[in-house]
């Protein structure tokens, strides 16, 4: 996709081109991050994980306490728990990706969402939404540096034919008036430019809160998912009590990783919650 910003940082040169191009569009693609090897471990136990909570129902139909529907017909989103594949080092904390995070949000920035998107064949348009409004609402009038991103992580090719997320650069920089309040973003949204988020596994979307955008119909013969994990700025007061992490894990990750996740509950060995 040219409208996302494809981009190499392979120097500092690069990654204020990448930062720029973000605040322009509100999303980054960065490719190649991880390899064929990554993507399909990953792969393979998202879609365990999927099966064993949705049981013969592949449609998107049920929900369980972990898989539930979303906006749209046969789209779902799955809370992923904070285990091996899903919470190694480089998946959730990858070098280049902290580079651009950090460059994005600042020092000290804290995942508060871990969580993931499936597009069955024969899903439907998504209304456009936002996954986060401005910080101030209306009320400021002008809009505000970044304060959110979701990084997502592609477990497969996303294309035309799969249903890949159709974006609308630069709507992130939107603000409402008090008379947009009865418009649905659907509606406006006619009047605006998209693009879509075709892009190969293995790269990373890097998108603000803000940005406008839907899924689409999937009409191939395989399920189109991607991890979509939000991080923000320090002193964001969202706590993130949708996460829970394993002790096993809080022991396994160096200390750079437990101060990314320093606002989610860390299990005790027993079973219990201390806070981290």
């Amino acid at each position: 996709m040219e409208e996302g910003g494809l981009v190499d940082l392979r120097d500092d040169e690069a990654l204020a081109t990448a930062r720029r191009t973000f605040r322009d569009s509100g999303m980054l693609v960065l490719p190649d991050v991880f390899d064929v090897g990554r993507v399909a471990a990953l792969r393979s136990a998202y879609d365990e994980l999927l099966r064993a909570e949705l049981g013969h129902d592949t449609s998107g139909g049920n929900s369980s306490d972990r898989v539930q529907p979303t906006d749209g017909r046969k789209h779902v989103q799955m809370q992923l728990p904070l285990v091996p594949p899903f919470s190694d080092v480089e998946t959730v904390a990858h070098p280049l990706l902290v580079k651009v995070l950090t460059g994005i949000l600042g020092e000290n920035f804290h995942c508060s969402y871990y969580n993931s998107n499936t597009a069955f064949p024969g899903s439907t348009y998504q209304r456009v939404h936002r996954d986060a409004g401005p910080v101030f609402g209306a009320d400021l009038g002008v809009p505000t540096p970044t304060t959110a991103v979701v990084v997502n992580i592609p477990l497969c090719d996303f294309t035309r034919e799969n249903g890949s997320t159709e974006v609308w650069p630069a709507s992130h920089l939107i603000v409402d008036s008090a008379d947009d309040a009865d418009v649905d973003l659907t509606t406006r949204a006619q009047a605006l430019a998209s693009a879509r988020m075709d892009v190969p596994a293995g790269s990373v979307v890097v998108r603000d809160l803000r940005l406008w955008h839907r899924g689409v119909p999937n009409e191939s013969g395989d399920a189109r998912s991607m991890l979509a994990v939000v991080y923000q700025r320090s002193w964001l007061s969202w706590r993130a009590h949708s996460l829970r992490v394993p002790a096993a894990t809080w022991r396994a990750w160096p200390d750079h990783v437990r101060s990314i996740f320093s606002a989610a509950p860390v299990d005790a060995e027993d079973g219990a919650s201390v806070m981290s």
